[in-house]
């Protein structure tokens, strides 16, 4: 290793999310190549930078102030590259702004602007600093009104709270990268978005502790610290909640468990014909249209299969939205005529599509009776699992229906799927929109998003089959 080495303000927030990611980081351990889904987040904040220019230049800096971005200090081995500063000539004196894509102030956003002002302080006068994010309240109309877009909040009062154990954190920061080996050093508690798993879970085993729904990280530091990886092995009269519990049952036991009376009931909500439903979205940190807030998902795509009866036909419906329009308004005015006004409608994760139609009735007001009947309409299939009415040890504590998919429905699979993941829909959607797939694709990629979607509610067709359907044995 080199001990010249510089530690820049990404490298500190790494090391905040765990310090053996930092560690595999600067020992050249972490995968780097960028996911469409990355490119498209990345993207979404050079607009935002770009707008966040635009806003400062025009409604914060005042007459003989300058505004200068992206400089670079440095203080010893410490590194940083500022967004903006704003320069008072008056007291010869600067204000730092960092740029967020964000609605909000988050926790690791404080510390970031802690680093930073421990190093350019050294080098400038500053005065105040700023965290400039996104307005959550701010509703697009006619055109983006960059001065209800941003809000910059003073945070300078945390900053200097901070200051201290910031300044303490980056240098056992670069401690840390020198060692030899990443033994000793604190790993993360959260294997399926770990950089390194390898590093920080190796010989992980199949099912964890880490499979255990909505454990608390001080819950897993006290079973490691009792050596305990394996569910297997957690005992009998470690404190969780009902739920935690009953997933360690049916792990340890390696049994399913069927609650049919509770199924039963369940059964008695429906009434027919059954709508199965599902939603692709895109996410965009700016509002697009009229009506949207930032960071507000649009709706271009559905896939609907509908039961007439217990026995009788099921037949599907779709759309997406090719237009570089309000994708939702062509879609609503399909789904009112094929989801029709009786019937219960299910989706798995009610949250999401509940949500979605209540900010669609909000963007088309004149369709607003219309989602809040929807709405009442909808029945989540996927409680049967979270609810704990049907659980089966390969769903590994999980409720998504990727996890439970191929366990009801082994049959079914998105492995093979030119698009088989909700991102991979959104940003082959934006490249459609964008216009920058190659013309031989256009047509292919449309199939793909047709299928990928149409699998969603076959995929929830198949396993209300498996559940209630009265010849049905779990």
């Amino acid at each position: 290793m080199d001990t010249d080495l510089l530690l820049t303000k990404s490298d500190f927030l790494l090391f905040l999310e765990a310090p053996r990611h930092l560690w595999a980081e600067k020992h050249y351990l972490i995968e780097k190549t960028p996911s469409a889904m990355d490119l498209h987040n990345m993207e979404q904040g050079y607009e935002v930078e770009a707008l966040a220019k635009e806003y400062l230049a025009n409604h914060v800096v005042k007459p003989g102030e300058s505004l200068d971005f992206q400089k670079t200090y440095t203080d010893r081995q410490f590194t940083v590259r500022t967004d903006s500063l704003i320069y008072k000539p008056t007291s010869d004196s600067h204000d730092l702004y960092e740029v967020k894509s964000g609605t909000s102030i988050k926790k690791e956003n404080l510390y970031d602007v802690t680093y930073q002002f421990l190093v350019v302080k050294k080098q400038i006068k500053l005065d105040r600093v700023y965290i400039l994010h996104l307005n959550s309240d701010y509703v697009r109309h006619s055109f983006l009104d960059l001065s209800k877009l941003f809000i910059a909040e003073d945070v300078a009062p945390s900053v200097l709270n901070l200051l201290e154990e910031v300044d303490q954190l980056r240098s056992i920061a670069l401690e840390t990268v020198l060692k030899p080996s990443p033994e000793s050093i604190p790993g993360c508690l959260n294997p399926k978005g770990c950089p390194c798993p390898e590093i920080c879970f190796p010989g992980l085993p199949e099912y964890s502790i880490f499979d255990i729904p909505r454990l608390s990280a001080k819950k897993k530091i006290e079973l490691l610290d009792q050596s305990i990886i394996d569910i297997k092995d957690v005992p009998k009269n470690f404190v969780l909640n009902a739920k935690q519990r009953l997933i360690i049952d049916v792990a340890q036991s390696n049994q399913e468990i069927v609650n049919r009376e509770a199924i039963h009931k369940e059964f008695q909500h429906f009434t027919f014909p059954l709508y199965f439903l599902d939603y692709e979205t895109c996410l965009t940190a700016v509002p697009l249209f009229d009506g949207y807030k930032p960071q507000q998902q649009m709706v271009f795509q559905y896939s609907l299969h509908i039961m007439d009866s217990l026995n009788g036909e099921i037949h599907h419906t779709e759309h997406l939205a090719i237009t570089k329009d309000d994708p939702s308004l062509s879609l609503i005015k399909q789904l009112r005529e094929d989801i029709g006004s009786t019937g219960t409608v299910l989706v798995w994760n009610k949250s999401f599509e509940m949500s979605r139609n209540r900010e669609m009735a909000f963007v088309h007001s004149e369709y607003a009776a219309f989602f809040e009947e929807l709405n009442d309409r909808i029945y989540d299939l996927g409680d049967i699992i979270n609810l704990g009415f049907y659980l089966h040890p390969k769903f590994k504590g999980s409720w998504s229906l990727k996890n439970v998919l191929p366990v009801m429905v082994p049959e079914l699979s998105y492995a093979e799927m030119k698009i088989g993941k909700g991102d991979e829909a959104m940003t082959a959607w934006c490249a459609l929109i964008d216009e920058t797939l190659p013309a031989e694709e256009v047509e292919r990629t449309k199939t793909a998003l047709l299928e990928y979607c149409e699998l969603d509610t076959w995929a929830m067709v198949k396993i209300w089959k498996k559940i209630f359907e009265p010849e049905t044995n779990l």
